[in-house]
């Protein structure tokens, strides 16, 4: 990808696996995952890209969850 100067392929790989988690795009994924391994990236790498896009999906789920109980709180 020429338009990145100071990132290597795998890493934008990585970066497009763990975007495609936490936007919930499975095509993405797919296309991302293929790449990677095409890349020479390892499956282990590619897990922990995996559980990288699952963080950060699952922050704003647990800051909403966190939100909410406040709000419940608030009125008892």
């Amino acid at each position: 990808m020429k338009q990145f100067k100071h990132l290597d392929p795998k890493t934008i790989e990585f970066a497009g696996v763990s975007a495609s988690i936490a936007g919930g795009c499975r095509p993405c994924l797919d296309y991302h995952f293929k790449k990677a391994i095409e890349l020479g990236c390892n499956i282990d790498q590619i897990k922990e890209a995996i559980e990288l896009g699952k963080m950060i999906k699952q922050r704003p789920i647990d800051d909403i969850f966190k939100h909410a109980e406040k709000l419940i709180n608030e009125e008892l």
